[in-house]
C-alpha cells in the first residue's frame, strides 16, 4: 500500500467546520437564538466563498477542473462493477456531483438567508432590496431548501457507509490528508497546495463579511 496525500488542509478544515457549523445554524434556528445563528451564517458565507475561490486556484483534488466529469464518465462509473477497486485521487465523479449538489444547495441556503425575514424581530441583510413578496419567498425557501439539504447530507453518509465497508475509509482520509492505494507509482499523484493559504483568504473574506453586515450581531452577544 502507498500513502498518498489527497486533501489539503483547508478542504479537511472547510469539511469539518462546514458540519459544524450547518448543526449550530439548526440548533440556533431551532432554539430562536438568531443573534447567533446570523453569526454562524455569516461565518459560512465566508467559508462558502473560499471553497469556490479555492476550486480555481487550490490544490489539484481541490480543483472543479480536476473533478467535474461529463455526464457519460459518471454513467461508466456508476455501471462499472470494479469501480471500488479503481484508483482515484480525490473525488470521482459520483462524488463530485455529490459535491456540486452541496455547494448549489449551501448558496441557496446562504442567499435565502440573507434575503428573509420573520417580519418580527430577525430579517437577512438583503431583505430591505427586495419586495414584500419576494422575501416572503425567501423565507419559505430557507426553510425547504434545508430539508433538502438534510437528504443530501443522508446521502452522502450512505455512501461514506458503503465505501468503509468496501474497506475505503473516506472519513479517515479527511481528518488525515492521507489515503492509501495500491500499485499508484505508473499514476500522477496530486498537486498540493500550502492550505494556510485558502485560510489567509478566508480570514480576508470574512473580515469584510463582518465589517459589513456581522458587527451589529456580535455587538449585541459581547454586550
Amino acid at each position: 500500500m502507498v500513502k498518498v496525500k489527497v486533501w489539503d488542509g483547508f478542504i479537511r478544515g472547510y469539511h469539518w467546520l462546514q458540519v459544524s457549523l450547518l448543526f449550530a445554524l439548526w440548533y440556533c434556528a431551532d432554539n430562536g437564538e438568531m443573534e447567533w445563528h446570523f453569526v454562524f451564517g455569516y461565518t459560512l458565507l465566508a467559508l462558502w466563498i473560499t471553497r469556490f475561490i479555492w476550486g480555481f486556484i487550490g490544490s489539484d483534488t481541490a480543483r472543479f477542473s480536476y473533478f467535474i466529469k461529463s455526464p457519460k464518465a459518471l454513467i461508466d462509473y456508476l455501471t462499472d462493477k470494479n469501480k471500488f477497486d479503481r484508483v482515484k485521487f480525490g473525488h470521482n465523479p459520483a462524488g463530485a456531483c455529490m459535491v456540486l449538489l452541496f455547494l448549489a444547495l449551501l448558496a441557496t441556503q446562504l442567499f435565502s438567508g440573507l434575503s428573509a425575514s420573520d417580519e418580527i424581530l430577525s430579517e437577512g441583510p438583503l431583505s430591505q432590496y427586495f419586495s414584500a413578496d419576494t422575501v416572503s419567498f425567501m423565507t419559505w425557501l430557507h426553510s425547504v431548501n434545508f430539508d433538502v439539504l438534510l437528504w443530501a447530507i443522508g446521502l452522502h453518509v450512505i455512501a461514506i457507509v458503503a465505501y468503509k465497508l468496501k474497506k475505503q475509509p473516506l472519513v479517515k482520509a479527511m481528518f488525515t490528508g492521507v489515503a492509501e492505494y495500491k500499485l499508484v507509482s505508473s499514476i500522477t499523484q496530486p498537486k498540493m497546495m500550502n492550505g494556510l493559504v485558502a485560510w489567509v483568504i478566508y480570514a480576508a473574506i470574512a473580515g469584510v463579511i463582518w465589517w459589513q453586515w456581522g458587527h451589529e450581531n456580535l455587538g449585541y452577544l459581547l454586550y
